[in-house]
């Protein structure tokens, strides 16, 4: 063994002669990380879930737990009555609803109770996120951008259920956050099926009155002919203008009926207020606060603190090691130390 050389057992040696180094290390390591629990303000968890259905797949009442464990549209897949899911009827769509800029920034606007005080008017979500910001819209899309990557949204194929997670400073505000979102999503889905099926039942109406008018028409061919030709029966020619009025007048009272039809279900889908989507479970108030975790960040800085102070004092053992075996280069360092100090 060289001069220079230093063996694991003397560092060894070394570090746990330096035990008093090691345990000032841990105890800073502990007590900062006591400093930040106190410091940092506490999070709350909630979560909330909803499935999503089919509008042309009606559910009983007595299957709701059903549809959270298979999708509407899967069961019709299963008995063959089903056909190409719309793509506003994915939960894809909804992760991307979710994460839009209009839904979140009518979330930003929304009312809710005031966390703060017990029993308290509710207040805009921007001035409980956001403080200090004297422009209205910055405030907004900065809401909208801390929403956007605080908000896990997760949602699942094959169950067609989509899942929110959420975590506030407060434990009323992050279930209040989330219930409004789910709402929101409610909301949009009743704003789009109405307009839709008001455009639809628009766009029948308009049918109807043309297959009446064209009915009306024929009908009124038909009794013209009867008039001018009492006796159609006893000619040829007349029998075969007699079948061509009257297959005229069938077709004509076949679409018209069809029409009517088509147009009174959507009279009927326009005031139907079924949600397309199914909550399972609302987000409510959490009791434990999900961050800091004392059992989990004490026990994590004493494990830190006592392999970083393990390392500072066989550090400290090195350096001293090196400078009893060069002296004159720790002279050296020593002297560039205290001048660059000074």
């Amino acid at each position: 063994m060289t001069q220079g050389d230093v063996t694991f057992p003397v560092l060894l040696a070394g570090t746990l002669r330096r035990w008093r180094t090691a345990t000032l290390v841990a105890a800073a390591v502990v007590g900062f990380a006591l400093l930040l629990m106190l410091v940092l303000p506490p999070s709350y968890r909630a979560q909330a879930s909803f499935v999503t259905t089919s509008s042309s797949v009606q559910l009983p009442r007595g299957l709701s737990d059903l549809a959270a464990g298979i999708g509407a549209a899967d069961l019709a897949d299963q008995f063959g009555l089903g056909a190409a899911r719309e793509p506003s009827e994915s939960p894809a769509f909804y992760y991307a609803l979710l994460s839009s800029r209009e839904l979140l920034t009518r979330l930003a606007v929304s009312r809710v109770p005031d966390p703060r005080h017990s029993g308290g008017d509710s207040v805009p979500l921007v001035s409980l996120l956001v403080r200090g910001e004297s422009d209205s819209v910055r405030a907004t899309e900065t809401v909208v951008k801390r929403l956007r990557r605080e908000m896990r949204i997760t949602y699942d194929t094959k169950t067609n259920l989509v899942t929110l997670t959420l975590d506030a400073r407060w434990p009323a505000l992050s279930a209040h956050i989330l219930n409004r979102a789910v709402d929101l999503v409610s909301a949009f889905n009743k704003e789009q099926r109405s307009s839709r099926s008001r455009a639809r039942r628009e766009f029948l109406a308009t049918r109807v009155e043309a297959a009446q008018r064209e009915l009306r028409a024929v009908e009124d061919s038909q009794r013209l002919f009867y008039e001018r030709n009492r006796s159609w029966e006893n000619s040829p020619a007349l029998l075969v203008e007699e079948r061509r009025v009257r297959r005229q007048v069938e077709t004509a009272n076949s679409l018209y009926l069809s029409l009517r039809q088509e147009y009174e279900r959507a009279r009927i889908d326009e005031i139907n207020t079924t949600p397309v989507i199914t909550v399972v479970d609302r987000a409510v108030q959490p009791r434990r606060r999900e961050w800091p975790r004392p059992a989990l960040i004490l026990p994590t800085a004493a494990l830190l603190g006592a392999v970083l102070g393990t390392l500072w004092a066989a550090a400290r053992e090195l350096v001293s090691q090196w400078a009893r075996h060069n002296p004159e280069e720790a002279a050296v360092l020593r002297t560039a130390l205290r001048r660059h100090g000074a």
